[in-house]
């Protein structure tokens, strides 16, 4: 046949999905360890309020347990990223969560020698807290190691996920247990858990190249390579517009929606006037808009852009807490709920995206941790100013407050061309 009457028939490229991102192994031994542990997070939430209350039956005590939970976001949290940038970061996470595994499991060990005391329970919150400045911006700075950019967002939607499901499955799961075997028994899990993250995380296939690093000539030479280093992860995000949006939206939300965890028990008793059942529904729909918005949100990014993904959930986020505690009925604020956490679902794999593609892989750990220290070193300040508030005004207005402060936010992203530009 004559070359002109040949037939072409074109193969349309596969586009980036779910499959094509766990097709790659390295990404789903990553995924996979890591959904162990979120369930072992999950549990660890539940576990530690029992066993501080069980040691002091004193609720300063457990307030203080929480405090210890942020304080070393606050004290290091950004120079983590320094180190992460330094080290090998599958070593990282790997030794992170092989230490994770050892300490709760000395927990639960100690519990049931009833040699546990309150003080190695504070030894053991602080030191995973401290870990986590480490292990958070060296999983986010992996991960385009280990898928092309083409898949990356999936691959950020797949972990989001598995962050909610680990969050979802834990509390029944943990109830059961801690009924039937004690609080402690979820420690033991939960270190079995992160055991098993740090296998996962070891048998991970890639490679760090080499790298030239500055060798400290002592001690004091050493905190101003580090104080050097972290500079240049401040003046990072000084360059990139998108950058500095990134982190301006995870301060700016944390500090508006996270105190949305004080006002919820408080709406439910006050306003509604309902018990803790209630309470769980929202919760419950809350984590499954949390799933559908991170799961569909690579779709989304692909018609509309990151950028937009990330202004229009913002915008949605705040018109939904404007209007969420208003209706007389119970229905529509479990709705309200879904809505919001399919906006933040959305907006999270959206932000997490734009951070790691608005940096360089030599920087990326440093920008992380800057982002994480801003994002998650706020909420203590903004907890305690919301519960003062709540004190005096009505939780409803609150919800308005907030709502109408996440609106400002989303229609400051509208003025800005770099992020309308973002895909």
């Amino acid at each position: 046949m004559p070359p002109g009457n040949i037939l072409r028939v074109g193969i349309p490229a596969v586009g980036p999905s779910f499959r094509g991102a766990l097709a790659r192994r390295d990404f789903s031994l990553l995924f996979f360890g890591q959904l162990s542990s979120e369930i072992g997070n999950g549990l660890v939430q539940l576990a530690l309020p029992w066993l501080v209350l069980q040691l002091t039956g004193s609720a300063f005590q457990l307030g203080f347990a929480y405090f210890i939970q942020f304080l070393p976001m606050l004290l290091f949290g950004i120079v983590g990223g320094v180190f992460v940038d330094r080290w090998d970061r599958r070593l990282t996470i790997f030794i992170v969560d092989g230490v994770r595994a050892i300490a709760f499991i000395s927990v639960g060990a100690i519990y049931y020698f009833d040699a546990l005391t309150v003080g190695h329970l504070y030894s053991v919150i602080f030191l995973e807290a401290t870990l986590a400045n480490f292990f958070n911006p060296a999983r986010a700075a992996l991960m385009p190691n280990l898928v092309d950019e083409e898949h990356l967002r999936p691959a950020n939607s797949l972990m989001e996920v598995s962050r909610h499901i680990g969050f979802l499955a834990a509390p029944p799961a943990g109830g059961v247990m801690v009924a039937l075997l004690g609080p402690a028994a979820l420690m033991l899990v939960d270190g079995a858990t992160f055991l098993i993250s740090a296998l996962t995380v070891f048998a991970i296939g890639w490679r760090q190249p080499r790298r030239e690093q500055a060798q400290a000539d002592g001690w004091l030479h050493a905190m101003v390579l580090v104080a050097s280093q972290t500079g240049e992860g401040l003046r990072a995000i000084k360059r990139s517009r998108l950058l500095q949006v990134a982190v301006f939206l995870g301060f700016g939300l944390n500090l508006i929606v996270a105190p949305i965890q004080v006002l919820l028990p408080l709406f439910v008793r006050d306003v509604k006037h309902a018990d803790a059942s209630y309470f769980g529904l929202l919760v419950g729909a809350l984590l499954l808009g949390l799933i559908v918005g991170s799961l569909a949100a690579p779709a989304n990014a692909r018609r509309i852009g990151l950028g937009r993904l990330a202004t229009y959930s913002v915008l949605a986020l705040g018109v939904i807490i404007c209007i969420a505690a208003w209706p007389p009925t119970l229905w529509p604020p479990v709705v309200a709920m879904a809505l919001a956490g399919g906006a933040v679902g959305s907006l999270n794999v959206a932000q997490t995206t734009l951070l790691q593609g608005s940096t360089t892989d030599e920087e990326r750990g440093r920008v992380s941790a800057t982002y994480y220290t801003a994002t998650l070193g706020v909420r203590p300040f903004s907890f305690l100013i919301i519960g003062a508030a709540a004190e005096v005004v009505d939780i409803r207005f609150l919800f308005v407050a907030l709502g109408s402060l996440a609106l400002a936010v989303g229609m400051a992203l509208t003025k800005s061309d770099e992020v309308k530009a973002a895909h």
